[in-house]
């Protein structure tokens, strides 16, 4: 449990000490639970006052609903295929690096997918938006513009099979983290077949 010993604090921009609670955020949703957490050990965590971090987040679900943002967006921007690579070649490298966040990130994931938190309209909007830009860097990578209804559907389908197959994963470590990445690369063929794709 982090302490409530508040260090003296460093003096920030507004948008520098915003980045800087964010960060904090999502490092404590990664590690720890959520719910468990207080606005004095986040703040001590973060080396500031529990005013200041009021002053930023006025409660813990806008903080966890900024840092579930940040984390999304760390994701997106860690996974974007490299077009230098053949199409195998960056199905399988995005994978890996989603497979490493997501086990660096562990306690967060799995909140996120099946906690309360994942209830609140504003979080389930984070985790459409970030299916949605999954499926949209599929259908790009085809050279299409829109995913035709069969292969949207089979596509979002392929994106909860990722997903349960990483919870699985960190759940019931069975298999090592190379054998999920082929699973999960082999998959996406047969999802884009089974829409005649």
């Amino acid at each position: 449990m982090v302490t409530s010993e508040v260090p003296k604090r460093q003096r920030l921009s507004v948008d520098a000490r915003r980045s800087q609670l964010v960060a904090v955020g999502v490092e404590l949703i990664a590690t720890q639970s959520w719910d468990d957490l207080t606005m004095n050990d986040i703040a001590a965590a973060a080396e500031v006052s529990k005013p200041l971090l009021y002053h930023y987040f006025s409660t813990k679900s806008d903080l966890y609903l900024a840092a579930m943002q940040a984390a999304a967006d760390q994701l997106s921007e860690s996974t974007r295929p490299d077009p230098a690579l053949p199409a195998k070649a960056r199905l399988r490298a995005a994978l890996r690096v989603h497979v490493d966040w997501v086990e660096a990130h562990a306690h967060g994931f799995q909140t996120l997918l099946q906690g309360g938190v994942s209830g609140d309209p504003r979080a389930r909007q984070i985790i459409e938006d970030a299916r949605a830009e999954t499926v949209r860097r599929v259908v790009h990578s085809m050279d299409l513009d829109e995913a035709p209804p069969l292969l949207r559907i089979a596509l979002k389908g392929w994106v909860g099979f990722l997903e349960v197959a990483c919870l699985e994963w960190l759940e019931t470590p069975d298999v090592s983290k190379d054998e999920l990445v082929t699973l999960l690369a082999k998959s996406l063929p047969g999802a884009i077949r089974s829409a005649g794709a």
